[in-house]
């Protein structure tokens, strides 16, 4: 009888702890969280705002930078230089159609 006890209690133990595995396994990161950086037709229409030794583009609410190997990142808090040039200089988007 114990050992149908024990028997029973350790399966439980599995079953019990493969679903909060796949329980957590299954949550992901809200799409507002995502972000993704700005295409490149963005990119050559902006004017950017150099920081920390590299061009820095605002798009979507972010500034966004290139690492190294090309590689986009972004600043999750907006530096107060970033911030200061963006109050006082708003970014430029050039347009080279319809001329």
């Amino acid at each position: 009888m114990n050992r149908n006890i024990a028997t029973l209690s350790k399966g439980l133990a599995i079953v019990s702890a493969v679903g909060a595995l796949a329980a957590v396994s299954l949550i992901s990161t809200p799409a507002a969280a995502q972000w993704v950086p700005p295409p490149p037709e963005v990119v050559a229409s902006l004017e950017p705002q150099y920081y920390e030794g590299h061009a820095s583009y605002w798009y979507n609410n972010h500034w966004y930078w290139r690492d190294t190997h090309g590689g986009w990142n972004h600043y999750d808090n907006e530096p107060a230089f970033l911030a200061d040039r963006r109050a006082h200089f708003p970014p430029v988007r050039h347009s080279w159609g319809h001329r």
